[in-house]
């Protein structure tokens, strides 16, 4: 590695020259103005240094941070699926089944086992409430269509319109064959066979669109399908000589207001709003409201409804969200009559008897180890297995559920904190433990220049060691960690040794070390006593764990609420980037170095002006003494 010199050496640049530079005396004047400017370049060299060191600090403790978040993220958070605070964790039990019936899982309740199930004669249902009738006006011309529309097309001229079914459009053209067909087979055979071939036919003779002709008036239909009739760049004539508007449509729009809805148009709102309750949720509405808000609203609720608007039925529907026998299904109007416009409104009243139907929710009705058996969802609970039931049996079918012992998983997972845990304390401990080298000081600018690229990195490496030695902040977090592995934390008379989990020795500075078979052992007859050693809410080892590196790396909260690393060191992307007492004492010094800049540029240009005024005097002198030389020649 290069030479370099002392953490006091000093940038050879100059933060101001403002005079001339030894051109009559021959001095060296950078150098004499650098040295003589040295303490003030060493203070600021120092100051310096000293940022680089706490930049360095804050990094090595964000990733301690860093470390402590990801282990409590994989071993401690609510969502992660090897989180031991959660009794599920424990569960040794698995439950199987090879009938597609039915799906099985095992709760922390399971016990080893078989379950029978038979006769499952009926699955729970969920209550609707379905409109009869469609909730639009059939795709009808307004007007009958106007026969002078013929007179508009001739054996150069044709006349065009769109029609949309679903997400398929066609463009349909009235041209001189179809004015010729209509004067043989008459302007709806004439329609119907231009539709027929834009779209099809099911079968020979029954058309996928329907065209009728009632009272001079167009009508397209189309089961189960969503019809739309549109211009064709912008000629809404042809249209209106159909009897058509642009964009007319046999369906609801979800995305206009209720005021422009036309099954809408009796439903008598007070003062521009409806008003009802399902299931004793009250609800509101102004008819500025679009359906899709509507809609919306009803499905967020806690009526424990959902709403829906098929544009297949052209009906609405209302579901229970609770399966099962029973009225889950309440409607009341109170102001207007907007659900039974819908055909939702209470079958109880009057003026709902014809708009709706409704199909009562089931119980499902099984027997489980011959024992009959009734419940309002399909999803039940036997011996600690949680049950879905999917299909109802044939007669004498038999579905078996099987519970047995299998603690692999449960031990490997445990075998992977240990580690994970190990390698945590291992990673801190070094920093706590490792020897600065005062030879390796941070490097300076002027430094820097003297070295190449690896020597600059692999000087910087030495430098960085040490420098969180004797930590107090790392020791306070190892000593609570070990502490509370190492202690007599127990529920129901277990500790951590007792499942084979136990201290590697002095010289591993409080690392773990895992008997496998002791702790097989234990798995298999003290599971509950396991289970409850970790998740006991306070007391348990996973939930004090979470506590202490909670203490450590919380981010959440105002400053001076946060863990004491993130008070120390802050996070970044979150608001404690900013707000720490690192980076509080790097903007200090920073300031500092800002200031010494100053007074150093000061004191320069203070030498400079010295020595300016000193080429000036010799300038002079030398002057004088030609001007002297020349007279005593003239004599």
């Amino acid at each position: 590695m290069a030479s370099v010199n002392s953490s006091t050496s000093t940038n050879s640049s100059l933060l101001a020259k403002t005079g001339m530079g030894g051109l009559v005396s021959g001095l060296d004047t950078d150098s004499l103005v650098e040295s003589l400017t040295s303490a003030s370049r060493s203070r600021i060299a120092k100051q310096q240094q000293s940022v680089q060191k706490l930049e360095w600090k804050q990094t090595s403790y964000r990733n301690v941070s860093k470390t402590l978040k990801e282990f409590q993220s994989k071993y401690l958070d609510v969502l992660s699926k090897t989180n031991f605070r959660s009794a599920s964790l424990f569960n040794t039990i698995k439950a199987s089944t090879t009938s597609t019936k039915i799906s099985v899982s095992a709760t922390s309740a399971a016990a080893a086992g078989n379950i029978e199930i038979t006769n499952v004669t009926q699955l729970a249902t969920n209550q609707t409430i379905t409109g009869v009738s469609g909730a639009s006006a059939a795709l009808t011309g307004g007007t009958a269509y106007d026969a002078s529309l013929l007179d508009d097309i001739s054996p150069t001229t044709s006349k065009s319109f769109l029609l949309k079914m679903d997400g398929s459009v066609r463009t349909i053209t009235l041209d001189q064959a179809f004015k010729e067909s209509v004067g043989t087979d008459g302007f709806e055979t004439a329609l119907q066979n231009k539709i027929n071939t834009a779209f099809g036919e099911k079968s020979a003779g029954v058309p996928v669109v329907d065209v009728t002709l009632v009272g001079g008036k167009i009508g397209f239909s189309a089961s189960g399908s969503q019809l739309t009739v549109s211009a064709l760049n912008s000629d809404t004539g042809t249209l209106t000589k159909l009897g058509f508007t642009d964009g007319q449509t046999d369906r609801l729009s979800t995305s206009k207001a209720l005021s422009e809805l036309p099954l809408l148009k009796d439903t008598q709102p007070v003062d521009g709003e409806y008003k009802f309750s399902i299931n004793r949720t009250n609800f509101s509405f102004k008819t500025t409201d679009s359906l899709s808000s509507v809609i919306n609203k009803v499905n967020t609720s806690d009526a424990g409804v959902t709403m829906s608007y098929s544009t297949i039925t052209d009906k609405f529907t209302l579901t229970a969200t609770e399966s099962g026998a029973g009225d889950n299904i309440v409607v009341k109007e109170t102001t207007g009559t907007l659900m039974n416009a819908f055909g939702l409104a209470d079958l109880s009243t009057e003026v709902a008897g014809t708009s709706a139907t409704s199909e009562a929710g089931k119980n499902a009705i099984l027997e489980v180890n011959g024992q009959s058996i009734v419940r309002t969802s399909n999803s039940i609970e036997v011996n600690g297995v949680k049950i879905e039931l999917l299909e109802k049996t044939a007669v004498d079918e038999v579905l078996k559920v099987s519970m047995s012992e299998d603690t692999t998983e449960l031990k490997d997972t445990i075998k992977s904190f240990v580690e994970d845990y190990n390698n945590l304390i291992s990673s801190m401990n070094t920093l706590i433990k490792e020897k600065a080298d005062s030879a390796y000081p941070p490097l300076t600018d002027a430094q820097k220049g003297e070295m190449t690229e690896k020597q600059i990195e692999a000087w910087e490496k030495k430098a960085k060691v040490g420098l969180l030695k004797g930590d107090s902040v790392l020791k306070g977090i190892t000593s609570k960690m070990q502490s509370m592995m190492y202690g007599a934390a127990e529920s129901g008379g277990i500790t951590l040794f007792n499942m084979g989990i136990s201290s590697a020795g002095y010289a591993e500075n409080g690392k773990l070390k895992i008997d496998e078979e002791k702790l097989e052992t234990a798995l298999k007859t003290r599971g509950s006593e396991i289970r409850d050693l970790f998740t006991t809410e306070k007391t348990g080892l996973a939930n004090q764990l979470n506590s202490v590196i909670d203490a450590a790396v919380k981010t959440s909260g105002v400053k001076g609420t946060r863990g004491s690393l993130i008070e120390l060191a802050g996070y970044e992307s979150t608001l404690s980037n900013t707000e720490n007492s690192i980076t509080d004492k790097i903007t200090k010094a920073n300031k500092m170095i800002t200031s010494l800049n100053k007074k150093l540029k000061t004191e320069e240009t203070y030498y400079w002006s010295k020595f300016t005024a000193l080429e000036t005097a010799l300038q002079q002198l030398n002057n004088q003494s030609a001007m002297i030389t020349s007279f005593g020649s003239s004599s």
